[in-house]
């Protein structure tokens, strides 16, 4: 599968902090930012589910507060 080309411009301290996470998971930066795009896009296609577009409902507001969705 030929894959799309993206230009990204990050400044030189944002490049610095991926390529240490890079550097620590074993990985190049192109393969990092393929696989950081990847789960973004996976788990937002995930998030959008639910009966007739709502979001899912929660029974304990306690729960929607500690969410990692809220805010989505």
């Amino acid at each position: 599968m030929a894959g799309k080309k993206v230009l990204l411009t990050l400044n030189p301290e944002m490049y610095a902090e991926l390529e240490g996470h890079a550097k620590a998971n074993f990985m190049t930066m192109q393969e990092l930012i393929t696989n950081t795009l990847r789960k973004c896009v996976l788990y937002a296609a995930k998030a959008k589910k639910g009966k007739a577009g709502r979001p899912p409902k929660v029974d304990e507001p306690f729960l929607e507060y500690l969410s990692k969705t809220k805010g989505f």
